[in-house]
């Protein structure tokens, strides 16, 4: 016979294993990792950019220079009165400047660009604000118009206003160039300083 003890004793034996096996499962269920993904897409808008360098006063440092130069024997012919002449003397023609009195020259290096366009490229151009320098009565003139006062980028481009490359911002990337300019030394009487000659770099994206 199976006492009242034993049949109490089922009812609690079954909840024990009920309650033995229920929980782990909802354990094992509420521990499993849930994920989900979402993508962003980013846009960036940039203005446009440039930076120019540049040089704000240069001084041309001419070399110095002499000569003497031997036109060999000479013979003169002397009256009493002391009037001389001869066939042999210095004149214009036979005393021909060893120096020019124009120079056109390069001064290499002297701008860079860097930046952001639409092109990728930059307009560059020059243009003189002052073509005089002066010392007293001594001038020199910086001469005007294409091939005298220009703009360089060492990329083959030259002109009073050249198309170059933009090649972003970083300064090991900037476009350099030189600027030629022609100088006219025939009112040009007085050595030393002349001053007050001026020209502008205008560096614009396009």
């Amino acid at each position: 016979m199976i006492g009242k003890s034993t049949l109490f004793l089922y009812p609690l034996l079954f909840c024990a294993a009920y309650c033995f096996y229920l929980h782990p499962v909802k354990a094992e269920e509420l521990s499993r990792p849930q994920s989900t993904v979402g993508t962003t897409n980013i846009s960036i808008a940039l203005p446009d950019l440039i930076i120019l360098h540049y040089y704000s006063g240069l001084t041309l440092d001419f070399e110095e220079f002499s000569s003497a130069e031997d036109k060999g024997a000479a013979e003169f012919d002397v009256q009493w009165d002391g009037q001389a002449e001869s066939s042999s003397e210095l004149s214009e023609e036979n005393t021909a400047l060893d120096l020019p009195d124009r120079v056109s020259l390069q001064l290499p290096n002297v701008w860079a660009i860097r930046g952001l366009s639409p092109s990728g490229n930059a307009k560059v151009s020059i243009s003189l604000n002052n073509n005089v320098l002066i010392s007293g009565p001594s001038r020199i003139i910086i001469e005007e118009g294409e091939g005298n006062i220009q703009i360089e980028d060492n990329e083959g481009h030259s002109g009073t206003s050249i198309n170059t490359s933009l090649k972003g911002i970083a300064a090991s990337e900037a476009t350099i160039g030189n600027v030629r300019i022609t100088l006219n030394f025939s009112e040009t009487t007085r050595a030393g300083f002349h001053t007050g000659g001026q020209y502008k770099i205008t560096a614009e994206t396009i």
